[in-house]
């Protein structure tokens, strides 16, 4: 509500009273003494002192707006009212873009463990870092809210694009303050834009009546205008739905009415290798799912097909296994942020890049799928996929499994290969021996034991990822995505694959999640890297035995959660 009480306990509560049946989340007051803000020779200094209400009166105001059900915050403007509101029973504290460089306000907030909400209005990229650094001493949700008031601000200044700067930026949620005029057509308009940009919180003003023009009308909605404007922003969440390609009930029926069909253009027999030329394409009367021709490519007839009869999945041999490698991957790490983008030439080739070349080699893995975290900050693994020509998906930071699994699921695959992107020397020369004894053997699960730690990888079927998901908790759901397996090994066929003798060697560290890990495959890269050509794991091995003090550097690290299959 900004200062739209103009100091009057009654015209505040009926504020939070229309707030409240505009269905907002939350209400943000603003709280401060005038010498606090300002020297008593300033212009507004009475102004100020004129919209300051007692301790008493604030709060009663929060327990007003909290029996409406809604969050409250403060703005606040110093240490003296950061200090009382902090005592409130309030949901987090708003930082005015002011006090960004105030050291004593900032270190006080530090310890703070409420929502901050930080305005970075009119501020340089350096500022925020340094407020962040006081912030972050202790963990807190903080939202960077970007805006600034021009009373008002034309359209021309809000530079949306600055959201998605923020977000990669600084790897935090943010929100909007638009202060764009009350009656201007975009003020119900750009706060829909901003969240299309990745906006998590939308600050707007309210007052009673924007006609009498009273304090901060300018930017301020009258109650019915706000009430349209939550009712479009909880249309434009709905709209956004979900990033995996489940198709919804209507979808489906779209689908059913309006795809084409594979219908046999002549009855084809029985063991008959299916081909395009057997079938046409083309809407039918019958509503079917048919099976689409890259399922059926190089497959065959598992019965008589009659001439014009729709092909569907019980008609087809499924002797085709689909592998795909499915690399999950996110940017955040409390021990060396950004893992895969690390140069291991210091010039040239990132982690990610050696990796990739590796899994190439593969003449039976068919694609590389990135299963990119939804998370703000992991942009930058999508212009890697789009500029290396590779697929990705999206899918929640903590469900990893179900990240593979829409990776999966998004080229039609029914094998994994996994591995994660912290790995630069993989045991790539068996990869296709590991698969071949995977799909021969009929495995549900296969792994590579006794080698190097961040040289294995895993081979999963996806109906067992499926069945983890299902099934497992969220422990499973985790990066430990095949701790379900683990846990359960009666219930699937596992294979367990042994290198020869010379490479089964689980004490050596040739993963990267620690500073000193990546000086160990700088070191090995520096001696035996061409480009990027895929290294012998012998080779590395061998280097490192008669190099000692390079696994020195590393050996101190302990395996961690991740190795579950020793």
């Amino acid at each position: 509500m900004a200062n739209s009480h103009e100091g009057d306990f009654v015209i505040a509560k009926k504020i939070i009273e229309k707030a409240s049946n505009c269905k907002a989340d939350g209400i943000k007051f603003q709280r401060f003494t005038a010498d606090e803000l300002a020297l008593p020779n300033h212009e507004n200094y009475q102004l100020y002192q004129s919209l300051e209400m007692s301790d008493n009166a604030w709060k009663k105001l929060v327990i007003f707006a909290k029996s409406k059900k809604l969050q409250v915050f403060f703005d606040v403007f110093g240490l003296k009212t950061a200090k009382v509101v902090s005592k409130l029973n309030i949901d987090g504290i708003k930082i005015h873009s002011a006090d960004l460089s105030n050291p004593v306000l900032l270190k006080f907030l530090s310890t703070f463990k409420k929502t901050i909400l930080l305005s970075t209005a009119g501020s340089y990229p350096y500022e925020i870092h340094e407020a962040l650094e006081y912030l972050q001493k202790t963990p807190k949700e903080i939202i960077l809210m970007h805006g600034f008031q021009g009373y008002p601000t034309s359209i021309n200044e809000m530079n949306l694009s600055r959201i998605s700067e923020l977000k990669q930026k600084f790897n935090l949620p943010v929100g909007i303050m638009d202060h764009l005029s009350g009656d201007s057509e975009f003020a119900l308009i750009v706060p829909l834009l901003a969240i299309s940009k990745g906006a998590n919180v939308i600050e707007k003003h309210i007052t009673l009546d924007r006609s009498k023009k009273g304090l901060d009308y300018y930017s301020s909605l009258n109650p019915n205008e706000f009430r349209t404007l939550v009712s479009y922003i909880r249309k434009t969440e709905s709209s956004f739905g979900k990033s995996n390609f489940s198709l919804s009930t209507n979808e489906k029926k779209y689908r059913l009415d309006h795809k084409k069909n594979t219908i046999s253009k002549k009855l084809i027999k029985k063991n008959s290798k299916l081909t395009e030329n057997l079938f046409d394409f083309k809407r039918t009367k019958t509503k079917k799912n048919s099976v689409h021709f890259f399922e059926y490519e190089k497959e065959f007839a598992s019965k008589d097909i009659k001439k014009q009869t729709i092909l569907t999945s019980d008609m087809i041999t499924h002797n085709n296994k689909k592998v795909v490698a499915v690399i999950a991957c996110r940017v955040e790490s409390s021990r060396l942020f950004a893992k895969p983008f690390h140069l291991i030439d210091k010039e040239k080739f990132s982690i990610l890049d050696l990796l990739i070349e590796q899994i190439n080699k593969s003449k039976i893995i068919s694609d590389v799928v990135l299963a990119i975290s939804e998370n703000p900050g992991n942009e930058s693994f999508i212009r890697y996929a789009q500029k290396n020509h590779l697929k990705f998906v999206f899918g929640s930071d903590k469900d990893v499994l179900k990240r593979l699994i829409i990776g999966a699921q998004y080229v039609n695959a029914n094998i994994i290969f996994r591995t994660t992107p912290e790995n630069p020397f993989i045991y790539w020369e068996k990869i296709d021996d590991v698969l071949n004894k995977h799909i021969d053997g009929n495995f549900d699960f296969s792994v590579i034991e006794d080698i190097p730690l961040g040289c294995g990888y895993e081979v999963i079927n996806l109906d067992a990822l499926e069945k983890s998901h299902k099934f497992g908790k969220d422990k499973h759901r985790s990066e430990l995505c095949s701790l379900y397996i683990h846990e359960h090994q009666k219930s699937f066929k596992i294979n367990r694959f042994m290198p020869e003798k010379s490479l089964q060697r689980p004490e050596i560290r040739l993963t990267v999640d620690n500073p000193e890990d990546l000086m160990v495959v700088r070191k090995i890269y520096e001696k035996l890297g061409q480009g990027k050509k895929p290294v012998y794991l012998k080779k590395i091995i061998d280097f490192l035995d008669m190099n000692k003090e390079i696994s020195k550097i590393n050996s101190h690290i302990l395996p961690g959660k991740s190795r579950i299959w020793d």
